[in-house]
């Protein structure tokens, strides 16, 4: 009898463990399993030439990561529903990705894209961060809320860099003609910080346009604009975005218009070269010297990166906006071991003010309470000729302009203590 009895107790015993396994399994703690984090961004569409490789880098260098053995003992799986480059459906994939568990989203390259989704996750608490989005309104807490933010320097940074360097480099070439792409956030910000940050530094706008990128794109009617004021101008910006922003060089230099023309960060890359042809005295910048494309100065950093990406992917990268994904990987695993553990709230207080640091490929910045991106904004500056681009210089941005946008990252850029 009592080695019957002492079985059952025995047994009792094991059901007790087996069943407090099986509750703590399914109330338990999450924190126990793997960590999903979802992408929300584009592989097909208009903005698959910023999302897909950008996205590839982020779920490469998790891959990396999970492989050195994870964040806090557990390993991390990304999950990437494509967008197709269609707003709604990004608050859908951000919505459906949430359901399975995911702890943080990424999003697209452009804020009119991706704050669908950031909205989404933000009624759930979970913070989602954009691929490398640049308007303003992606890094404004009133906008994107406590969770938001993107890792995009931003295009008010890419304007006032781009003024600034040239303001200093080529003080001979005041009088700037500024052509504005008016179809998205991103490229209307840069135009307008550009021109505000050049007649602070007491440049002249001798003149303006703006046309809407899209399909079919039809330049004529601006290029007869440009011809007729380009006597009485220095240089000319293009505020655009790829691949408008490449058509607009090729027209101004297929019309015979061979006058400097300075760009922001999205107008670079192979596109460039296979869009704008064989171009010169064309002024570019951006996060880092690719060395697919750019010659000059690349980090170590950025040319292992480019090799990985070619064994990975079997093709190289084509602009160093993708850049920005690899370091957001980083930023996301730092905030998941700086909150210990993947509460939304707490990896949001890590990342946006909180102690998180960003290696943006050579330049150490931080998201700051007050503008939800990496800061200070450092840029290569690069110039083309004859179809091949080359590293002159790096730009720390000074000032950004206040233009009255509601943008609380105007001013002196936050300084990485």
């Amino acid at each position: 009898m009592r080695k019957r009895l002492a079985l059952l107790g025995a047994v009792m015993a094991l059901g007790a463990l087996v069943m407090a396994l099986i509750v703590g399994s399914a109330s338990g703690s999450r924190d126990a399993g793997p960590i999903l984090i979802g992408i929300s961004a584009a592989k097909t569409g208009i903005l698959a030439p910023y999302d897909l490789q950008s996205g590839q880098l982020f779920q490469m260098r998790m891959a990396q990561i999970n492989k050195a053995g994870g964040v806090l003992g557990r390993k991390i799986n990304v999950q990437w529903i494509d967008t197709k480059s269609d707003k709604p459906t990004a608050a859908t994939n951000a919505e459906e990705l949430i359901s399975k568990g995911a702890v943080a989203i990424i999003d697209t390259c452009d804020f009119d894209y991706s704050f669908p989704a950031t909205n989404a996750a933000r009624a759930h608490k979970v913070p989602a961060i954009a691929l490398c989005a640049s308007s303003p309104k992606a890094a404004t807490p009133a906008i994107v809320g406590p969770y938001g933010g993107s890792m995009g320097l931003g295009s008010d940074t890419e304007g006032s860099a781009g003024a600034e360097w040239f303001r200093k480099n080529k003080p001979s070439l005041k009088r700037a003609y500024i052509v504005k792409d008016t179809s998205i956030e991103y490229s209307k910000a840069t135009a307008d910080y550009f021109k505000a940050r050049w007649t602070q530094l007491g440049g002249k706008v001798c003149g303006e346009d703006t046309f809407v990128g899209g399909p079919n794109l039809d330049l004529s009617s601006q290029i007869t604009r440009l011809r007729g004021k380009i006597k009485g101008c220095d240089v000319i910006y293009d505020g655009s975005w790829q691949p408008f922003g490449s058509q607009l060089v090729r027209a101004i230099r297929d019309a015979g218009v061979k006058t400097a023309i300075l760009t922001n960060a999205s107008v670079n890359g192979t596109l460039v070269r296979q869009i704008g042809g064989k171009v010169s005295n064309f002024y570019a910048l951006g996060f880092a010297c690719l060395p697919t494309y750019c010659t000059g100065t690349q980090t170590p950093q950025v040319r292992t990166i480019a090799t990985q990406f070619r064994a990975a992917y079997k093709t190289p990268l084509g602009n160093h906006y993708a850049l920005p994904g690899y370091a957001l990987a980083d930023a996301v695993v730092a905030a998941i071991r700086t909150a210990k553990g993947t509460d939304g709230t707490k990896m949001a207080n890590a990342l946006f003010g909180g102690p998180v640091t960003v290696n943006y490929f050579g330049s150490r910045m931080k998201f700051t309470a007050k503008c939800h991106r990496p800061q200070p904004a450092v840029y290569s500056v690069e110039l083309w000729t004859n179809g091949v681009d080359k590293q002159i210089d790096t730009h720390k941005v000074q000032t950004v302009a206040n233009i009255g946008d509601g943008s609380p990252c105007f001013g002196k850029p936050a300084a990485v203590k």
